[in-house]
Parts: C-alpha cells; sequence; structure tokens
C-alpha cells in the first residue's frame, strides 16, 4: 500500500440561532443564513462554511417523530439508516455506516456497543432531545478520528450555558400511535435560582409490533427460498426423505411468511435525566446525570434465517428433532418456531461541561466537555441469556480559542478517550479489548475580500489491548488534514469548496473479530494486519439564500486505498457464511440537493414549497463490483402553509429500486413515502398548547431500507397516525 501520511479534516458543530419563542410555530421554513454553524468556536451561518451541515430541531424535529436516531434523521439529503427493527436504527452518511459515522451526545462519543452490530441500538430516545446537528463528509473529523463519512450530534441541552429565567419553565407532552399501539410521554422541569441553573427531565416509551403492508418478506426472499427448496427436492430420489422435506417445506412456510404484522418488533423505553450548572460572567460550569433504560424486539428471521434451511435438514434426525421439540415447549413456542430474540440494554451516563472566557494571556475561551459512561445490554433468546455486551468509558476534550495570529483566527483541541469493552456468549465474536485513543486538532480560519478560507489537522494516537491473555495489541497513529474555501459571488450565492485527506486506523473488531456475529449473519474473522484506510474526499456546493428561494446543491467523491469492508469467503462455519475483514480499493460519488421556494409571506403566516433529491455510487474498484447495502435515488417535493394559530404540511419521498448490486445482494423495489401533518396552537394564561395530528407512508406502501441488513425480512411500518400534544409553560 502507497504511503499516505495525512488526513484532512474540517470538524463543526451546528448550532440553531438564538431566536425568541414565535407565537405561531415555525415549520421547516429556513433560510440558509437562519443558522449559526460554530467552528470551534466562530459562530457563522451555514452559507459562510465549507461543509454541508443541517440542523433538525423544533417544530421540524416533532414532525418526524421517530422511534430511534437513524429513523430521525433518515429524511434529510444524504442520510439514511439502518435498520433492525423499530428499536435499533443508526445513521448512514452518504452510504458509509458504524465507525465511519461519529454519533455523538453532546460533542462526546455515545460510550455504547453500536458501531458493533446494526442490532445494537444507540444509546438514547430521541422523544426528549433540542435538537439534531449533522454534517456530511470526510472534514466531520474534528468530531471524531474515524468520520469519514460524516458526524450526527444529539444536543440535549441538560447543561445550561445562560441562565433560564427566575422560576420553574418546562413542557409535558404526550404521544399515541397507531400502526404499533404506541404510547409515549415526557416531562422537561428547568430553572434557576440566583447563578444556578437546574433542568430535570423523564421520559416513557411503549410500542407494540408494528403493522406492515403485506409479507414480511420480500418476494425476492421467497422466491430466492422456493429455488433452493426446489433444488434441495431434486436431490433427494428417496420418496420417504421427499415426504419429510415436504412437510419441513410446509412448516418453514407457516413460521416465516408473516404477513400484515413484523413479529417481534416492540420497543420499551424509558429514562430521565439531571442538570445543574453554575453561570457566572466570565463562564459556566456544569454536570449531568442521565439513565437510559430500552427493551426491544429483534424481528424473526433476523438471526437465523439464510442457514434456517440447513437447520431443516438436520431434523432428520429423530432424536434431534425431539431434542429441538422440547426446545420449542420449554420456552412456550410452536413446533417448527424460531427462538424469539430481544434485547435488554442500560446506560448511565455522567455529563461535565464549562467554558471560561479569557483565562490567560493569548486564549479568549477555554471550553471543555467529558462524559463518562456505563453500558450493558443483553441478548436474550427467549427467556435465556445468550450473549452480554459491556462497555465502560470517558470521553474529555478540551478546546481552547486563541487571540488571533495576524489575520487568522481559530482553536486548537485536544481530546483523550477510553473504551473498556467486552462481550461473554455466544455472540462474542470480538474479544475483550481496551482501547485508547488521544488526539490533537487544529482548526484556522482566514477571511479575506470574498473568500473564507478554513484549515484543520487532526491526529489520532489509538491503542488497542486484547484482554483475553493471549496478548495481542495494535499500536496505530492516524494523520488528518482539510482545506476549505467559501467564495462569495453575490448577495445571495456563495459557492464552497472543500478537499479532505483521511487516515482511518482499524478498529477491534476489524482486527481481531473471530466468531459467529448472528446480527449480521455471518462468522466474521478480523485481520491483525490490517492498515490504514485512505482516502480522498472533495465536496462542491452551490448555495442561495434569498427572499423568494433558498437552497444548495453539492456534489462529493470520496476514493479510498485500502478500503476495508468484509468479504464473503465462500466457505461456512458453525453454519454460517464466513467473512473476513479485507481492503480493497472503492469510490464513492454523489449528489444532494435541496431547496425551498418562499411563495407567500405575511404577517399571519406564509406558503412554502420543498423539494430535494440525492444519490450514492458506490463501487469496489478493485473487483469492478458494487458495494452491499448502498441507499438508491431518492426525490422528494413537499409544502408547508401556516396562517395564525395553523400549520398544515405534506411531502412526498420517493425512493427508487435498488439494482446495482454487491454480490449475492437481492434487489429493493421502488416506494413513495406519503406524509402529511396538521397542527394547531392556543395559549390560555401562561400555558401554550400544541397539538399535531401526523400520518406517514399514506399510501401503505411496502418500503424496504436497502441500509438494512434485514431488508428481506423486515420492511418499514406500513400507514400510521399518531396524536402528540404538549404543553409548555
Amino acid at each position: 500500500m502507497k504511503p499516505f501520511p495525512l488526513i484532512l479534516s474540517l470538524g463543526l458543530a451546528v448550532t440553531a440561532a438564538a431566536q425568541s419563542t414565535p407565537a405561531v410555530p415555525e415549520a421547516a421554513r429556513l433560510h440558509l443564513d437562519e443558522f449559526e454553524v460554530s467552528t470551534h468556536p466562530y459562530a457563522r451561518s451555514s452559507s459562510e462554511i465549507a461543509q454541508p451541515t443541517s440542523v433538525l430541531g423544533g417544530p421540524a424535529l416533532d414532525q418526524r417523530q421517530g422511534l430511534n436516531l437513524g429513523e430521525l434523521v433518515s429524511q434529510e439529503p444524504g442520510v439514511s439508516s439502518t435498520y433492525f427493527g423499530p428499536g435499533a436504527g443508526r445513521p448512514v452518511i452518504r452510504g458509509l455506516a458504524g465507525p465511519r459515522v461519529a454519533v455523538l451526545q453532546n460533542g462526546s462519543d455515545m460510550i455504547d456497543a453500536s458501531t458493533v452490530s446494526p442490532d445494537h441500538a444507540v444509546s438514547l430516545d430521541p422523544l426528549l432531545i433540542e435538537r439534531v446537528e449533522i454534517t456530511r463528509g470526510p472534514a466531520a473529523l474534528l468530531q471524531g478520528g474515524s468520520a469519514i463519512g460524516g458526524a450526527v450530534n444529539v444536543v440535549t441541552h441538560r447543561i445550561h450555558q445562560t441562565l433560564p429565567p427566575e422560576g420553574v419553565q418546562g413542557r409535558i407532552e404526550g404521544r399515541a400511535g397507531q400502526t404499533d399501539d404506541e404510547l409515549s410521554g415526557g416531562l422537561v422541569l428547568e430553572g434557576a435560582a440566583g447563578n444556578l441553573a437546574w433542568h430535570v427531565d423523564a421520559f416513557a416509551r411503549e410500542t407494540d409490533d408494528i403493522e406492515i403492508p403485506g409479507f414480511a418478506e420480500s418476494k425476492y426472499q421467497r422466491r430466492l427460498e422456493e429455488a433452493e427448496e426446489h433444488h434441495d427436492d431434486e436431490e433427494h430420489h428417496d420418496d420417504e426423505e421427499h415426504h419429510d422435506d415436504e412437510e419441513h417445506h410446509d412448516e418453514h412456510e407457516e413460521e416465516e411468511e408473516a404477513f400484515g404484522t413484523l413479529p417481534n418488533s416492540f420497543v420499551k423505553n424509558q429514562g430521565g435525566a439531571f442538570g445543574l450548572s453554575w453561570i457566572g460572567e466570565s463562564g459556566y460550569i456544569g454536570a449531568s446525570f442521565s439513565m437510559f433504560d430500552s427493551r426491544y424486539g429483534i424481528p424473526p428471521g433476523a438471526h437465523s434465517h439464510e442457514h434456517g434451511h440447513d437447520e431443516d435438514e438436520e431434523h432428520h434426525d429423530d432424536e434431534e428433532e425431539a431434542h429441538h421439540d422440547d426446545e420449542d415447549e420449554e420456552h412456550g413456542h410452536e413446533e417448527g418456531e424460531e427462538e424469539l430474540v430481544s434485547i435488554d440494554l442500560e446506560q448511565r451516563r455522567f455529563e461535565l461541561q464549562g467554558e471560561v472566557r479569557e483565562p490567560f494571556s493569548g486564549v479568549q475561551t477555554l471550553r471543555w466537555h467529558a462524559a463518562w459512561a456505563d453500558y450493558q445490554h443483553t441478548e436474550l433468546e427467549g427467556d435465556e441469556i445468550g450473549t452480554v455486551f459491556t462497555n465502560e468509558g470517558f470521553d474529555i476534550r478540551v478546546d481552547a480559542l486563541h487571540q488571533p495570529w495576524g489575520e487568522w483566527q481559530g482553536a486548537i483541541g485536544v481530546e483523550w478517550s477510553h473504551s473498556d469493552f467486552d462481550a461473554v456468549g455466544a455472540e462474542a465474536f470480538v474479544p475483550p479489548t481496551e482501547t485508547e485513543v488521544f488526539s490533537l486538532m487544529i482548526f484556522e480560519e482566514l477571511e479575506r475580500g470574498a473568500n473564507i478560507w478554513q484549515v484543520g489537522a487532526r491526529m489520532d494516537a489509538q491503542s488497542i489491548a486484547v484482554t483475553d491473555g493471549t496478548g495481542r495489541d495494535d499500536d496505530s497513529t492516524g494523520w488528518a488534514l482539510s482545506f476549505g474555501n467559501v467564495h462569495t459571488l453575490s448577495e445571495d450565492w456563495s459557492f464552497a469548496t472543500s478537499l479532505s485527506l483521511t487516515e482511518r486506523v482499524p478498529i477491534a473488531q476489524e482486527l481481531f473479530a473471530d466468531g459467529p456475529h448472528i446480527g449480521t449473519n455471518a462468522y466474521e474473522i478480523g485481520d491483525p494486519n490490517l492498515q490504514h484506510e485512505q482516502s480522498r474526499g472533495l465536496d462542491l456546493s452551490l448555495r442561495k439564500s434569498g427572499s423568494f428561494f433558498s437552497g444548495v446543491i453539492t456534489a462529493f467523491a470520496n476514493d479510498f486505498d485500502g478500503y476495508i469492508y468484509e468479504n464473503p469467503t465462500g466457505t461456512e462455519e458453525d453454519e454460517l457464511p464466513v467473512y473476513e475483514f479485507t481492503q480493497r480499493d472503492a469510490r464513492f460519488y454523489g449528489v444532494e440537493a435541496n431547496g425551498m421556494l418562499h411563495l407567500m409571506e405575511t404577517d399571519h403566516g406564509h406558503v412554502d414549497l420543498t423539494f430535494g433529491f440525492d444519490f450514492v455510487h458506490a463501487e469496489n474498484r478493485t473487483d469492478n463490483t458494487f458495494l452491499p447495502r448502498i441507499p438508491p435515488w431518492r426525490w422528494r417535493a413537499g409544502a408547508a402553509w401556516e396562517h395564525d394559530s395553523w400549520h398544515l404540511g405534506t411531502e412526498i419521498i420517493f425512493v427508487e429500486g435498488q439494482d446495482d448490486l454487491a454480490p449475492a445482494e437481492l434487489p429493493t423495489d421502488a416506494h413513495e413515502l406519503w406524509s402529511a401533518y396538521a397542527g394547531y396552537r392556543w395559549v390560555t394564561g401562561g400555558t401554550t398548547w400544541d397539538l399535531l395530528l401526523r400520518g406517514s407512508n399514506l399510501t401503505d406502501s411496502e418500503a424496504r431500507l436497502h441500509t438494512s441488513f434485514l431488508k428481506d425480512v423486515a420492511p418499514l411500518p406500513g400507514r400510521n397516525v399518531t396524536l402528540s400534544v404538549r404543553m409548555s409553560f
């Protein structure tokens, strides 16, 4: 592999511009310059930075109403989601997922197990979060050393940075859903006493199995199974064995062909938090403690679907068949029924955050943020414990905004993170490891004439020690750099360029995995000799901001040398196909666009039209094949109307079918997702009430995410109507 010493990175933290609470709710009607983007730490509008960024907050956040983080952000340009049923969904940005997308809470690592497997949930519920900040592309690396795809930062506002009004403010909200019998509710209380600000929140959510438009299995999966069974029948010439095969075929059809409801897709979440801050003239310091508990089901077929036929053939042995029947009766399942799997997750998290202005000569502001978390989830097979995953760790970051160096202004940061990960049980495919990362980063900015020049750099020194007594370890250092330019063409138009060179060091799973990974239905084998993953990225954005039209279109390309992925070997181990982590050259490119036409605006309201599209193409340049689980083309169009206390809106998203397939990958069909909402706000005394009725997938379309490992056994929910009410005081 060619030497590649540098990675280019530009980190962005996005925050919504401070605004007073309007009497009429503002829907997703935003000009580009109505956001301020903090580039460590200078606030600029999103039209003044080189990176594609977006913020999801306020009523627009309410209208999404996602059960998990991936679902919540999946309608943003260039963003999709994994899907392991409603309980587990993690963001996918530009076709990149897992460790290549940093998922943060208040700027710190989640410290969970969501990067290890797609059936592991991100350890938060979106019900009470304040906003979500999304940065696309490899220049998000200041938010995470491996964030080549981008970063998603969830802001909870549990630690106040400014004093709220005296007294007690808050909100209480409840929500009910139709397709999954959702019942959820939350409470937020906060206030101030002197220089102290406090925050308390609590929430609970419960859903049943979701309704789906048709079969849980896709038609392509059913055809594949029929072909395999027909082939098996032809191989058996003995009449008695053939008769047994037909019986097993009938049992298999009864077991797999769920219709109208996705079995074992329930979700039960609950949690809460407390935060306290001291705020003075020269800065603030605050701390918060949060709890998150979740129990969610994994749809049948997820853990043994592809190798289930081999298990059926083993039932020809009478003693083994009787043994399986006994186990089914013990766990309350019918003959031939698959064991139901669920995940019981809990996390306890402590955060410390602060800022001091002008602490000493040469530094304008010193900011720090630290998070510590104790995470555990248990995978249950019926009532029996299958595997227990634990992760205890911390993430500490300090940023110093320095006094201007001539015409340059910027910040220097340092970050230290530690993770103690362990897995015990049948799915312990990754050995116990301790991972420590020490990072240095710098971001500088120069504004001259019509140009804003932005450069950044990052260094990550990673140390992984396998703690199983084998003495295995890995020490690696990755470097990063980035270059960006925003050129103002006119009062309303600007053009942004971002060039990134990246070097991602392999994680523990890629290096040391060796065992059955049921979540991906594979036997995974790591390679301790993997080299750094090297990439060159380019983003080009044309932006328009104006009173009639605002929008942005971005073209991007990312070439990888030594792209790390799981390659099928064609062999089996423990009745699972064997996948080895290997490296190939790869190329990603695509386009993202979104815009808004402001058709009418008066003192009483406005009418807007929205539109957009996105696509990504990803190929293995070494083997001239497509990469797996790449999202297809998406088109969107919508309308929003507000008048005094009313706000109405609708949007339709058309998703093309995906037939650019990796070897052995099945296609997905095109589908549309039509949603609409109607809201009303009224004020009684000092209390504001918001009522929101929302419908999603109103055409009851069979929709399958091509980014999902379960796309052929678990479609998205069918038609759903939710009603929510919020009381703010």
